[in-house]
């Protein structure tokens, strides 16, 4: 086992495959910014189609150029939690009178930040301060979204901040280099969608809104007395709340429908 200290840390790239951390993981490949020890792919097994796809492609890339990419995941990655009582995603909640409310989110720990916490303390040989840097993809247009580590032996790292890089130049950089720009990186079902996402999920017709469909009917069948829960916020079934052209017998039309954050890995 190698020894990592503060002055010589682990080098984690969290790698979730969206255009941010992808350009990071090209620019290490390339040379542009220090090779990481790992680039890590947290796997909620619940991603977007296109994101697998990405991912599938680049892989091979990514190691011919010297990138060590691993992927792991949380035991249980179910949409209903294990004891059939609860979910972990941040649902709509609609209870009597009326009353609404949105359940605590606990996804991104479970199936994200905790994997990532198993890899990198598999490689170290005791939790010393700083001892490993979790690099994050998240851009300067982002910079709100910054966090220190809650863990002393993790430091959160910023490259993208601290190069001044937004998205925008990320998809920029990326076209310049001839590498394929990925879709925004979310879960299937993640209740942060907007109705932009939800609607280009339900007119694409594809397994990524059959899977949000599917999770959006499990979720109502737990046991919480008087109250039933839902992934939009409008509270009312998936295939009701999102409405498209085709719903009303016409035409599919040409729509601007800009990506929106899945809010993951805050």
């Amino acid at each position: 086992m190698d020894i990592y200290t503060k002055e010589n840390p682990l080098k984690i790239l969290s790698l979730g495959w969206g255009v941010q951390s992808w350009t990071l993981a090209a620019m290490a490949a390339l040379g542009e910014i220090p090779m990481p020890d790992y680039a890590v792919h947290a796997d909620t097994t619940h991603e977007m189609a296109g994101t697998y796809a990405h991912a599938e492609k680049w892989t091979p890339w990514l190691e011919e150029h010297g990138v060590k990419i691993r992927t792991v995941s949380d035991q249980d990655t179910g949409v209903i939690t294990s004891n059939g009582k609860g979910v972990p995603m941040p649902v709509f909640l609609k209870g009597h009178g009326d009353t609404e409310a949105q359940t605590r989110r606990q996804c991104t720990q479970d199936w994200k930040i905790s994997p990532l916490r198993r890899f990198a303390r598999s490689l170290i040989d005791s939790p010393r301060p700083e001892t490993v840097q979790m690099w994050m993809g998240i851009s300067l247009d982002e910079w709100q979204r910054m966090k220190t580590s809650n863990v002393g032996y993790i430091k959160n790292v910023y490259p993208l901040v601290d190069r001044r890089i937004n998205r925008s130049r990320c998809v920029e950089w990326l076209d310049q280099h001839g590498l394929d720009v990925p879709p925004k990186s979310a879960c299937t079902f993640c209740p942060y969608h907007g109705d932009a996402t939800w609607k280009r999920m339900k007119q694409a017709g594809v397994s990524d809104w059959n899977d949000a469909v599917e999770a959006d009917e499990a979720i109502r069948n737990i046991p919480i007395s008087g109250a039933k829960l839902y992934l939009h916020r409008a509270t009312l079934p998936l295939e009701e709340a999102v409405r498209i052209p085709e719903d009303y017998g016409a035409k599919q039309m040409e729509m601007d429908i800009p990506c929106d954050s899945g809010h993951c890995f805050v």
